[in-house]
């Protein structure tokens, strides 16, 4: 039996499932720790509460982008999959500039918070305030990588496929 190769998004899926794994595991250990110190050594660190904070949002932001890269995002498909497919793919196109309009201004309104945050320190790590909010430009740009995608699958005549059980783009 032949193997089938593997595609981008299979990639991006296994890529986005390691990083957001080894974050989570990350997470859970630094939140166990600072529980064991506060708890049983009345030592608590400094940075308990704020690195796992941070570590939680990177997962949440970055793990959605390559999540939805994938195509593992849920769709309630319900209605579009009875419209017929021409006018399917308008609604599509539509639907997904909308989010590429949406996800241009997270981007945008993200850059000042930004510029404010990386010129403050934390008083617990040391480390810009900064790293809180980068995730989610950085999210926002992984989403809008398979926007492009999508629309550019609908463009050529597909339709959107993925969240609906199919996986993917026919």
């Amino acid at each position: 039996m032949a193997m089938r190769e593997e595609s981008w998004k299979d990639k991006a899926y296994t890529v986005g499932g390691i990083i957001a794994g080894a974050v989570l595991v990350t997470f859970t250990a630094l939140v166990l720790y600072s529980i064991v110190m506060r708890y049983f050594f009345s030592a608590p660190p400094r940075w308990g509460e704020e690195v796992p904070k941070i570590l939680f949002i990177w997962m949440i932001f970055i793990g959605a982008g390559f999540a939805d890269l994938a195509g593992a995002n849920i769709r309630m498909t319900v209605v579009i999959d009875m419209v017929p497919r021409g006018p399917r793919r308008i609604i599509e196109l539509i639907v997904h500039l909308a989010i590429v309009g949406m996800l241009v201004v997270l981007i945008w309104y993200s850059i000042p918070v930004l510029e404010l945050t990386f010129n403050v320190r934390s008083r617990a790590t040391g480390l810009a305030e900064g790293w809180k909010f980068l995730a989610m430009p950085l999210g926002c740009i992984l989403l809008l990588i398979n926007e492009f995608y999508r629309i550019w699958v609908i463009l050529r005549g597909g339709v959107d496929e993925s969240g609906s059980g199919g996986g993917g783009y026919e």
